[in-house]
């Protein structure tokens, strides 16, 4: 009897395909078997195999593929709005469950998985905050907790997507709220798992503003359904060519139907919802205040990470180069500028190395699975519990904007 445990992939996403599914196959298979994939697309799937070189069992009916492969656990990668039902409904099987970040969308479903896992105390969940493991937090968290800048005070967090990147997220169902939360849960939840890691103590209160500028209906003369049907190809600085690019081609373009799901949707399309740059003020219980700002169509591509401490101030500089990112295969990106420093009271600057690790997202991808299906225990995994605070940041800067208000982020899981 094969002591491997057996997983199912629950969504055939790129982000699945390339950060969890190879890794799998290629460096955790002595421990894993990959037992099935679930999409509503076949086509897609049959692409995701394709992309895999490895035929999979695919199922339509995520139900079924629970009672047929009988996995050990699920992984989930799907649109952010239906993390919930299929992490509740695996948890309610006895399944344990991976989520990729965003957890979820709202406090709601924040609220249905807490209890799904209270009913069901024996199932183990996580969140695959991956940010956690870039090297260059990591180290930031050790430099944190080794008392290097005394006691935190203030973050201040900068977050620039340019326009190869940041369009990615108007082109795909990542444009409409109701599917993923917009920007301040799909991508932001990265950030705020960060900052709540870091700060050690749940948020408090959250205000926030945002705006759609640089996408949408009012951003452009051009409009269409898709760049592939589109008359402004030739005109619009923003078309892509998805039929030109492997991956897009197999998973999307090469088995489309009339109601297949394409990501080269256009980018200035009037169900765009959600915002292009957004910005939020932060309060932990603690005492520590944050600033964070995203934005979404700007002239360079990284961030911009300042760390006041009662004794000293951290700062984190990251620089990537995106132009070979037309692909969407995101994560993959040069990052051809980091720099961390200790600034001192006395003025004195320290330039703190760290050791470089090869792989997507600046080697994290490669060091979470470790943890994830390698039995590692680095302490940098994120529980349910994290996903949760993550969302609830987002979930209430969203409330916030649409108000005009302070959102006190705990009570949303009371009310």
């Amino acid at each position: 009897m094969s002591n491997r445990r057996k997983i199912a992939l629950v969504g055939a996403s790129v982000r699945v395909l390339f950060g969890y599914a190879k890794p799998l196959l290629e460096n955790f298979s002595d421990k894993y078997d990959i037992v099935g994939v679930f999409d509503i697309d076949k086509g897609k799937m049959a692409g995701f195999c394709e992309l895999l070189k490895t035929p999979l069992p695919y199922f339509t009916d995520f139900d079924k593929m629970l009672d047929e492969t009988r996995p050990d656990e699920v992984f989930v990668s799907t649109v952010d709005s239906t993390h919930a039902d299929y992490i509740v409904r695996a948890i309610g099987k006895g399944v344990d469950c991976i989520c990729e970040k965003p957890l979820c969308i709202n406090a709601e479903q924040c609220k249905a998985i807490l209890a799904a896992l209270k009913m069901n105390s024996n199932v183990n969940a996580v969140t695959a905050h991956n940010a956690r493991y870039n090297p260059y937090i990591t180290k930031i968290k050790e430099l944190i907790d080794a008392g290097e800048i005394g006691e935190i005070r203030s973050i201040n967090f900068i977050e620039y997507l340019d326009l190869h990147h940041g369009a990615s997220y108007f082109r795909r169902w990542n444009r409409q709220k109701e599917k993923s939360g917009g920007l301040l849960v799909h991508k932001a939840s990265h950030h705020f798992d960060l900052i709540n890691w870091l700060v050690k103590s749940l948020p408090k209160t959250v205000f926030a503003q945002g705006s759609l500028i640089a996408y949408g209906a009012n951003a452009s003369e051009y409009k269409g359904e898709t760049c592939h049907t589109c008359k402004h190809a030739e005109g619009c600085p923003f078309y892509v060519n998805y039929n030109e690019d492997d991956v897009q081609r197999a998973l999307f373009m090469k088995r489309k139907t009339l109601d297949s799901y394409t990501p080269d949707k256009c980018v200035f399309s009037p169900e765009i919802d959600i915002e292009d740059h957004v910005t939020a003020g932060i309060k932990y219980l603690n005492g520590v205040e944050v600033s964070y700002s995203l934005n979404a169509h700007s002239s360079i591509e990284g961030q911009d990470v300042s760390i006041e401490g009662s004794t000293g101030r951290i700062s984190y500089i990251r620089r990537d180069n995106t132009s070979d990112l037309d692909s969407a295969v995101h994560g993959s990106a040069n990052q051809f500028k980091k720099e961390l420093k200790i600034h001192r009271m006395n003025r004195q600057e320290e330039l703190v190395e760290v050791k470089h690790i090869a792989g997507s997202h600046g080697g994290a991808d490669i060091e979470i699975c470790k943890d994830l299906f390698g039995g590692e225990n680095s302490g940098r995994i994120a529980t349910i519990e994290d996903g949760v605070q993550a969302v609830l940041i987002g979930a209430a800067a969203n409330i916030s904007i649409k108000l005009n208000k302070s959102v006190q982020v705990q009570t949303l899981l009371t009310t």
